[in-house]
């Protein structure tokens, strides 16, 4: 019994994101969007240096005043791999979730909380530091209302839709 009695105080003192495992614990999977497993049909393109990102939802979907997720995957040939899931709340982002591209779960590699900047998994996954989460903020992509192109443009850039500014 004292042994149990003397870590006691330790597991109670554990932060809650050490003990985190999935998404769930980060982000409010009841909300708009958040459930979303693979990129729907509505997904936009955003084109990067690097390729294209898959984002759901569009800012057509979207007031300045959502609550739910947007999630965005790095296109790799013909699969979809989930990079990040944000989580808006009254439009303001509050939490940036990580994934790990090479894990065929998308599991947790790092997870931000805002407005403050804050790691939630400072000691595992990526380590990210809270100076590692102050890129979210800024970054345009990772943003409310991000420009993208519908999905077509991907595959089929000659569309009409494409030609026209990114929405």
């Amino acid at each position: 019994m004292h042994l149990i009695c003397s870590w006691l105080p330790f597991i109670l003192l554990v932060p809650t994101a050490v003990l985190a495992q999935s998404l769930k614990d980060f982000i409010p999977l009841k909300e708009s969007h958040c459930s979303v497993a693979s990129p729907p049909e509505a997904a936009g393109v955003s084109v990067t240096p690097g390729g294209f990102l898959m984002v759901f939802p569009r800012n057509a979907a979207l007031r300045k005043d959502y609550t739910g997720c947007k999630i965005l995957w790095v296109v790799d040939g013909e699969r979809p791999l989930r990079l990040v899931t944000l989580y808006f709340e009254r439009g303001a982002l509050r939490t940036a979730v990580a994934h790990d591209m090479r894990s065929p779960t998308a599991a947790l590699d790092a997870v931000c909380s805002f407005p403050a900047g804050k790691s939630l998994m400072p000691k595992w996954g990526r380590k990210i530091s809270d100076a590692g989460c102050s890129g979210f903020a800024g970054e345009e992509v990772y943003g409310l209302l991000a420009p993208t192109w519908p999905r077509i443009c991907m595959v089929a850039p000659d569309e009409p839709k494409c030609a026209k500014d990114p929405e």
